[in-house]
């Protein structure tokens, strides 16, 4: 059995999630596999291989128009497939956000919608689903691949980031000692911060030395968010920091009064896991994928419930945490090994 795994969300030199699946995917495959798994870009993207190479320490092949050896297994990791290659294919699906009509910029949802429903109509063998969530809007949308979908849940890796403290002094400037809920991941409609914001308005009351830091970069709507943030009476409580660092961001995870991830929508939710190998105290949406990677080790809300958020949140201020206990043995299934060995047995199924 051979695998060409489609590099292309290596081709940047900042990846982003998809990328961060791919390279590990690889790597851990490469670990099983050895040389019979092996990276490829199409000729459009080929003048980007030193990048690719970069992130994996592997020159990619070149995937010619038409590709084919028996045994020869296509896997599109970022939602496309190639319909050059004769033979297997297999395609990772993350979310089916497109098909909402919401939370998303227009022009790239229909783009999105296109490449999805190409490699779903196509004669793709097999789909891989990242969470059960992601199974259950797969279905709802394309029924008819129901018997062709496996749930594979992305691998982990638990940083033990050295914390440089000439790293993170902007950060304890701003912060000057004082107790912060933290959020971070892209500034856009679907990670629900106005609803978050509002929570937050409303448990400052009773914690009036609490701050509110946000980190990442801007996505769709972000300036209607920004809007939001500078009319709140809160405003100079919540500070914007753009993007920020591994160290940054595991220093905020570890001191955090409390991660605030209660987003609208997810296929996954990867920030949640990183919270859970830092800090117990996580309040996330009770809806999509959130819930199934949370399990009890979080309070949950309804995205939609401003109340609820406040509420749960402030349960968690007074220290009122949900048990811990089986934590460690739940971050120990997460390992891009077991996600590896799983896609394998996808692959032996597409053959």
């Amino acid at each position: 059995m051979r695998v060409y795994l489609d590099c292309a969300p290596l081709t940047n030199e900042r990846i982003s999630g998809i990328g961060q699946y791919t390279k590990n995917l690889f790597l851990s495959l490469e670990k099983e596999m050895g040389e019979e798994v092996r990276p490829v870009l199409k000729l459009s993207r080929f003048k980007k291989a030193a990048i690719v190479q970069k992130h994996i320490k592997r020159k990619p092949s070149l995937l010619m128009p038409i590709s084919y050896k028996p045994f020869t297994i296509f896997h599109g990791p970022d939602y496309r497939l190639y319909s050059g290659h004769i033979g297997p294919k297999v395609v990772t699906i993350h979310d089916m956000q497109p098909f909402l009509n919401k939370w998303i910029d227009p022009k790239f949802a229909k783009n999105r919608r296109d490449v999805i429903t190409k490699s779903l109509k196509s004669d793709v063998q097999r789909v891989i689903a990242i969470s059960e969530f992601t199974k259950k809007e797969i279905v709802r949308f394309f029924p008819e691949v129901e018997s062709k979908i496996d749930v594979v849940y992305h691998g982990h890796v638990f940083k033990n980031v050295q914390i440089n403290e000439q790293e993170i002094q902007s950060l304890k400037d701003l912060i000057n000692g004082r107790p912060f809920l933290f959020f971070v991941g892209n500034v856009e409609e679907r990670k629900n911060l106005i609803n978050q914001i509002k929570a937050f308005e409303i448990v400052k009351k009773d914690y009036p030395d609490l701050l509110f830091i946000i980190g990442g970069q801007n996505g769709f709507g972000s300036e209607v968010i920004e809007q939001f943030i500078q009319t709140s009476k809160e405003r100079e409580s919540i500070i914007r920091v753009g993007y920020m660092t591994d160290v940054q961001v595991n220093w905020c995870y570890q001191n955090t009064a409390c991660f605030m991830f209660v987003s609208w929508y997810e296929g996954f939710g990867l920030p949640i896991l990183d919270a859970l190998g830092c800090n117990g105290k996580i309040l996330t949406s009770s809806t999509s994928s959130c819930d199934e990677v949370a399990r009890d080790f979080a309070l949950k809300a309804n995205p939609a419930d401003v109340e609820e958020i406040a509420f749960k949140l402030d349960l968690i201020l007074d220290n009122k945490n949900v048990s811990e206990s089986g934590l460690q043995e739940w971050l120990k299934t997460w390992s891009w090994k077991t996600c590896a060995l799983n896609t394998m047995k996808v692959y032996q199924k597409s053959l």
